[in-house]
């Protein structure tokens, strides 16, 4: 155990700082006693599959909190995502479950309990254990918020919350969208997730790890904490980042960096498809790629394979980031 008097003196600090008012002596309601007894568990060390004080992992440890108030919670933090009634941010309340994805595209990974003040505590990792973070839209995890679910009895009719959409379904594509049954399919099987409220933001540029990740899951890489660059250790990524280098379907830069929150462009995309699909084929006579571009050879494959068709003024547009929905799209041609 890492825990020494400095650091339960810490947690002693910040639980005065962020302890809700209504802490302060009797008349407690069950959401107010579960951030107690969370607070009772903090000096436990973060273990992989912990589920008791001697060692918690992110859902043993806010399965053993609410089973002290009579609530059984699944074992994972994806199945805690299925129970319990959704919550919008703007109504949170002490005691309600957060969930988490480590990337734009991922699943459920994470899952803590909320304190009040904007702030979470939850079993992060080795490196911090149990610990109280911030969920402010502009910090770590406030920018990785699926959504929040109310699993007390008591506290569930305080908020009549939208309906809860069907896995694969988002607010922000219709069924319209050009991209609406590649990101569906891609969600229901795990592959890609939205974000808190249901939304997916198409139009976002997917990024060096976030490709990573998707890609691993997809192929079905085994993953290693093995690094291979030097700006990876702690990021989210590291482990589906190492995988798809293991296979060569990615690289890095001459400084040895992986730059894992930069955006892909879509003659990068056309390269790691290549090398991960191998595939081949010529054919495709894009005007803004010449046949000695660098990645000409990449691109032509992935028109050969129906993978892309460009757009309707015979373009690649090879410099553009790629988006969400575009990626979501070249995936399921090259997998389905």
């Amino acid at each position: 155990m890492r825990k020494f008097t400095s650091v339960v003196v810490a947690f002693a600090t910040v639980f005065l700082l962020f302890t809700p008012t209504s802490f302060a002596g009797g008349g407690q309601g069950v959401g107010d006693q579960v951030v107690d007894i969370a607070y009772k568990y903090s000096d436990a060390p973060y273990v992989y599959g912990g589920t008791t004080p001697s060692g918690f992992d992110c859902s043993g440890y806010t399965r053993y909190v609410f089973s002290k108030v009579g609530i059984d919670l699944n074992r994972t933090s994806r199945s805690q995502y299925h129970q319990g009634h959704s919550v919008s941010r703007s109504n949170l309340q002490p005691g309600d479950l957060l969930f988490f994805n480590y990337s734009d595209g991922g699943s459920i990974s994470h899952v803590g309990i909320y304190i009040g003040n904007n702030k979470m505590i939850s079993a992060e990792n080795p490196r911090d254990d149990v610990t109280v973070a911030s969920i402010a839209p502009n910090r770590y995890w406030g920018g990785r918020l699926v959504g929040a679910k109310r699993v007390i009895p008591d506290q569930v009719e305080t908020e009549a919350a939208d309906p809860e959409l069907p896995t694969g379904q988002y607010h922000d594509v219709p069924s319209g969208h050009w991209a609406a049954s590649y990101i569906e399919k891609m969600s229901k099987d795990s592959i890609i997730n939205g974000y808190q409220g249901d939304v997916f933001k198409p139009d976002n540029n997917v990024t060096r790890g976030q490709v990573a990740k998707m890609m691993s899951v997809a192929l079905g890489l085994n993953t290693t904490n093995n690094h291979q660059f030097n700006d990876i250790s702690g990021h989210w990524s590291a482990k589906y980042v190492n995988a798809m280098a293991n296979k060569g379907y990615l690289t890095g830069y001459d400084d040895g960096s992986f730059k894992p929150e930069q955006a892909m462009t879509r003659q990068e995309i056309a390269v790691v498809f290549e090398r991960a699909f191998n595939l081949s084929g010529s054919g495709a006579n894009f005007k803004d790629v010449p046949s000695d571009h660098w990645s000409a050879d990449e691109i032509e494959a992935m028109a050969a394979n129906d993978i892309t068709t460009g757009y309707g003024d015979n373009t690649f547009r090879p410099k553009n980031n790629t988006k969400r929905s575009e990626f979501s799209a070249f995936l399921y041609r090259a997998l389905y």
